[in-house]
């Protein structure tokens, strides 16, 4: 179940501060013969495609309910040489440029394929939306082994090309260091601001497309409210393939357990619905262009935030591929490089988790799906069926030619009756089956699920494309020679966790980290921006001993509007320090920012950064940014701060999403603001609760953020009249006393508190109005273990 899916800023695009020169200084067109033999287009001519017409409409949309598909793109192959499409300047150093334009009338966007890409170190190539300025050059590091290069679709109907040979380049060394391939035409528009389409920028995932919105999918719950299949959900991945589509994949293990990078994904995922049906190329092609997105799913369990797409990479090769039984392995490439140059793993922070197979005859259930329906976030399926069976499946398709073909599959597919939780949609395609175990028994080809109706969907099953019978085909036609490259025999495979022993968690007050299972599940309830003059917020938090943990990142979540856009967004910095007794604040024991707040990352095979703009409306949205390599945490057991703030110490204007209810629900946590003119107070405006700031950490012991005390959690208080009246069972058995500072940190009143069956009243009134805070503890405790009333005495 595919879903074409389309992106803003330029795939593998190495965005540099460099700027045309055309925008720096005058370009002169250039007159006579070049040497090169080359021809040259008059200036006011360009490639121009024709709009699909209402047949090829038909057609590009015909797989949205058997395949599962969205398209919103054609392909339109240029067959012109390159050259002749532009005409060649010179600036006034003599220096050589080629522009050209390719135009797409009323298209919604533009994308390209370049081929034969192999830029010489100086070479730059600018692709830009005619009238807007140039945010950066394609240059020698976008090289790939395969000379391809995609260009994600840009919203405009007329694009500039400009390619900027290196200086000094002589008239007879002229030819172009790429081909254009091909151009996709968008026929569905992505960026209408305060329009439903505006859903997604180029290159993001859909989160809530019209065709498959967040409410059409309410049957299918968040993955992460089902922590039992949390390291299933961790292997499962969104793609977006070639620059049309959307599908899902699932991170899968081979027998030496190595972390190999492989991904299962579907056939009918990398070959356009069959339109390339034995165009084996093409289908490379596909995939050297995917992008692999990590865990992008919503960090509620009940409700929708649009989730990290910081973590994401891209490019792959295929390894496996039989479009008799719907079989697609890849292996991504786009992975980030160490220091020395080789490639590195998937990074930690992505929470990698490689999952097992099962090719035996008849696995067990009840079995599970998880998946990306509608390219939004990931979902949950389950049938109760214990077993399974396979059966022959027929779909109809449309050639590339626009003929309407058939497939037959004899016995390939299991087939699943009925979902007794969620069900499937465009989008879903190439996703996992997994077992009772957890094993990946089959991935979705296609089907007629829906939320009213939850039945009949099709997984092709591993075991019939564990080996092939057709005679020299080679490795590409099997799993077996990959996934079992030990020759062991094995029916089955466990999973592979690159993590473990250690584990990734979120310190949180709200996130429901599956990792940490006994979490109570605090739902963010109420947007708050900072009140003017504050420029930074943070949380109070306890936290146990801590040594040698890594800290991998920060994620802060916020409510967006239509005003808001990816340029508006501060570079965010995040630092945990101590409070002393006194509730004064320690020295930085972490401090890092953010550079690229905005934006979503991923690395090419040469492990260069990419960036595209994200994605700002009305939604709720998380953020990701990573930590610098090799930062450590270690600890005493204690209260600590956590703060956000802006890397330039501008005001703190961002709606962030927070918790604001009984403070007993966030474990000892509490919201405090810092204004420029009062320094660090606890908040009034969230008296019981807390901003949504997590750490992310990767830890050899789970962190458990609730760390008990000697005084119980049940103590509750609230001022009244001149006096605070406190409540709790620790009041009945255990010496408490109560200490009262002003938010400089100054004590004003020590006072023991009597055992007076579970109540106490302390009267403040010989204190001069203001805001205070009541720290109440056992008598023989430290200041650590007190448990804080905020309240302003008038």
């Amino acid at each position: 179940m595919l879903l074409a899916l389309l992106p803003e800023a330029l795939w593998g695009q190495y965005r540099t501060a460099r700027t045309p020169r055309s925008e720096q200084m005058p370009l002169s067109p250039v007159v006579g013969a070049l040497g090169s033999g080359q021809m040259m287009r008059s200036a006011t001519n360009a490639l121009r495609v024709a709009a699909p017409s209402a047949e090829e409409l038909r057609s590009a949309t015909a797989g949205d309910k058997g395949f599962r598909t969205y398209t919103f793109a054609v392909e339109r192959p240029v067959a012109e040489a390159t050259e002749a499409l532009g005409r060649m300047y010179q600036d006034g150093a003599g220096n050589y440029v080629w522009r050209a334009e390719v135009q797409a009338p009323q298209a919604k966007n533009i994308g390209l394929r370049l081929s034969r890409y192999a830029l010489p170190r100086g070479g730059a190539l600018f692709v830009t939306a005619k009238g807007r300025p140039a945010k950066g050059a394609f240059t020698e590091q976008n090289n790939e082994t395969d000379s391809l290069l995609q260009i994600a679709p840009i919203d405009a109907e007329t694009l500039v090309l400009e390619y900027e040979y290196p200086e000094g380049t002589r008239a007879d060394q002229l030819k172009l260091p790429f081909r254009l391939d091909a151009l996709f035409y968008g026929f569905r528009d992505f960026r209408s601001a305060g329009r439903a389409e505006n859903f997604a920028q180029p290159g993001e995932p859909f989160y809530d497309h019209p065709r498959a919105s967040l409410a059409s999918l309410s049957c299918a719950p968040n993955a992460i409210a089902y922590p039992d299949a949390w390291k299933q959900s961790r292997s499962t991945l969104l793609l977006i393939v070639g620059g049309t589509s959307a599908s899902t994949g699932s991170l899968i293990n081979n027998t030496r357990s190595d972390g190999t990078p492989y991904v299962l994904t579907s056939a009918h995922c990398l070959n356009n619905l069959f339109k390339l049906l034995g165009d084996l190329g093409a289908v490379n092609r596909n995939a050297s262009t995917t992008v692999f997105f990590f865990g992008f799913q919503s960090p509620l369990r009940e409700g929708n935030v649009r989730p990290t797409e910081e973590q994401s990479l891209s490019g792959a090769n295929l390894v496996g591929y039989n479009e008799d039984t719907d079989m697609c392995l890849l292996r991504i490439k786009g992975l980030p490089r160490r220091a020395n140059g080789t490639l590195g793993p998937i990074p930690a922070a992505y929470q990698p988790y490689f999952a097992g197979w099962n090719i035996n005859e008849s696995p067990q259930g009840p079995f599970v799906g998880i998946h990306h329906p509608g390219g939004s976030t990931k979902r949950y399926n389950l049938t109760q069926d214990t077993e399974l069976r396979t059966s022959d499946y027929d779909l109809s398709y449309e050639d590339k030619h626009g003929s309407v073909r058939f497939i037959s599959w004899s016995d390939v597919h299991w087939e699943v009756n009925a979902w007794a939780v969620g069900a499937t949609a465009a989008g879903s395609s190439g996703s996992a089956l997994f077992d009772k175990d957890g094993l990946i028994v089959g991935a979705l080809t296609g089907g007629a699920s829906t939320c009213d109706s939850p039945n009949d969907d099709r997984y092709w099953a591993l075991k019939r494309s564990w080996v092939s019978n057709t005679p020299g085909a080679g490795t590409i036609r099997s799993l077996r020679p990959w996934l079992d490259p030990t020759n062991s025999g094995r029916k089955t495979c466990d999973g592979y966790d690159p993590i473990a022993p250690k584990v990734v968690q979120r310190l949180s007050a709200i996130y429901p980290d599956p990792v940490a299972t006994s979490a109570e599940v605090v739902k963010p309830n109420v947007t708050h921006t900072p009140r003017t003059g504050v420029d930074a917020i943070g949380n109070e938090l306890r936290l146990p001993q801590i040594s040698g943990a890594t800290i991998l990142g920060a994620y802060v979540v916020f409510k967006s509007n239509d005003q808001l856009t990816s340029a508006d967004l501060p570079q965010l910095r995040v630092a945990l320090q101590p409070f002393t007794d006194d509730y004064a604040l320690g020295g930085k024991v972490v401090d890092f920012a953010s550079s690229t707040l905005g934006t979503y990352a991923r690395y090419d095979a040469f492990g260069a950064a990419q960036r595209g703009s994200r994605t700002l409306r009305s939604d709720s949205i998380e953020f990701f940014f990573p930590a610098p390599d090799g930062l450590k945490l270690s600890l005493s057991e204690g209260r600590y701060l956590l703060s956000c703030t802006t890397s330039d110490s501008r005001e703190l204007r961002l709606p962030l999403l927070a918790y604001d209810g009984p403070a007993d629900r966030l474990r000892g946590w509490a919201a405090w603001t810092h204004h420029w003119t009062d320094g660090w107070r606890r908040s009034t405006e969230l008296p019981g609760g807390a901003y949504w700031i997590d750490l992310l950490i990767e830890t050899t012991t789970l962190v458990n953020p609730e760390a008990k005390s000697d005084l119980p959690q049940g103590l509750t208080g609230y001022y009244h009249g001149g006096a605070l009246h406190l409540e709790g069972e620790e009041l009945r058995h255990t010496p408490c006393e109560v200490r009262i500072y002003d938010l400089t940190g100054q004590l004003h009143m020590h006072q023991k508190l009597t055992q007076t069956g579970g109540r106490a009243t302390v009267s403040v009134t010989g204190l001069v109005p203001g805001l205070y805070i009541a720290a109440v503890r056992p008598t023989s405790g430290r200041i650590s273990d007190a448990h804080s009333i905020y309240f302003s005495h008038k």
